[in-house]
């Protein structure tokens, strides 16, 4: 199958509307950002994601410390899959932070966003820039993975795409993080690309947007806390290098999850997917993806209360459909489903596209 209709995502069923007064359907169905209330509506869990952090950092750290002194392979093993959950709350924390919800006071908020992220490990701010652009580039030509763009070679655009959710999207992350430290520049000023220029360069343009500087404050904080944990806890660089391992393939595996095969655009091109309760609360209801497309500001605690719909579609399910190699786009869908609004299911691929779409 291809990409299904944009009903599939968003759009309600027949006497299943709610009255929520943030998202209901009709909301959902506009394609558009949803414009801040007062904080008073929706406040943010100041104490608890404190509280949070704090039990995400001790129980990592401890994770690591017990798995540097096994000997048995097979706790070594489930420790590791343990490490990787706890690092996804870190995520799901550095998440909140970079879009000013973990703390109301700036200063904090950022504060505990350096020390959850230095875990990762990499630099707040790097993160902060990347991710907030994508809110704004979200299923463009420029993030677009799992479909194969004209002018890209197909099989390399597959190996790639593997290599990204089996662990290279994370390896990219920490790696770009230190380079990016390295350069003795106020700012970076990449040359616009032109419309021949591949996908990578392209991306690479939110680069303009790091500032140096703060990568290196950054990284600086973070090496501190490992340079103090290392002789302290004990640690043994082959445990943890196996538990960066499990990390990074569950964490890069999982972050084009929300997105693959969903409709070209921004706002609508994510998904709410329906995941065991206990997750949710270990990925701060992280995947309530769409409605936090649709409000960015909303803190995790109230995205499943402001959700127009309670997620359907099935997580394992759709992460099954995310190691389906990458179509050639042309091949799949007609040009004129291309650029805006949803790719149609293929039975409709010859019909025109609706004008009347918002969007």
């Amino acid at each position: 199958m291809g990409l299904h209709d944009i009903s599939n995502h968003s759009a309600p069923q027949p006497g299943l509307e709610t009255t929520n007064p943030l998202i209901c359907r009709a909301r959902v169905a506009e394609g558009r950002y949803i414009s801040r209330r007062t904080k008073a509506e929706y406040p943010i869990p100041e104490k608890l994601n404190l509280f949070l952090v704090g039990l995400q950092l001790a129980s990592a750290f401890a994770l690591l410390a017990f798995a540097s002194r096994t000997r048995s392979p097979y706790l070594l093993a489930v420790l590791a899959v343990c490490f990787a959950l706890v690092m996804q709350m870190g995520f799901a924390l550095a998440h909140e932070a970079v879009h000013r919800k973990l703390h109301h006071n700036h200063r904090l908020n950022m504060g505990l966003g350096i020390a959850v992220f230095a875990l990762f490990p990499g630099s707040i701010h790097f993160f902060e820039v990347a991710h907030l652009l994508h809110h704004r580039r979200n299923r463009s030509d420029d993030e677009l993975e799992d479909y194969v763009l004209p002018g890209e070679r197909p099989w390399f655009k597959r190996l790639v795409y593997f290599l990204l959710i089996s662990g290279l999207f994370w390896l990219l992350l920490s790696v770009s993080s230190l380079a990016t430290a390295m350069i003795p520049l106020q700012r970076i000023h990449l040359p616009r690309p032109d419309e021949e220029s591949g996908s990578f360069r392209k991306f690479a343009q939110f680069l303009n947007g790091v500032r140096p500087r703060r990568v290196r404050r950054d990284l600086f904080i973070g090496a501190l806390m490992w340079v103090t944990a290392f002789p302290l806890m004990h640690l043994r660089l082959p445990a943890i290098a196996v538990c960066y391992g499990v990390f990074a393939f569950s964490w890069a595996s999982q972050q084009y999850i929300y997105h693959v095969r969903t409709p070209r655009h921004a706002v609508l091109g994510a998904l709410d997917l329906k995941l065991w309760r206990p997750i949710c609360w270990l990925y701060l209801n992280f995947n309530y993806h769409l409605t936090h497309h649709l409000a960015v500001w909303v803190p995790w605690n109230h995205l499943p209360a402001v959700a127009a719909d309670q997620p359907k579609q099935s997580y394992l399910k759709t992460y099954v459909q995310l190691w389906r190699p990458p179509e050639v786009l042309d091949d799949a869908w007609p040009a004129q489903h291309q650029m805006t609004g949803p790719l149609p299911p293929k039975a409709d691929r010859n019909s025109a596209l609706d004008a009347s779409l918002p969007w």
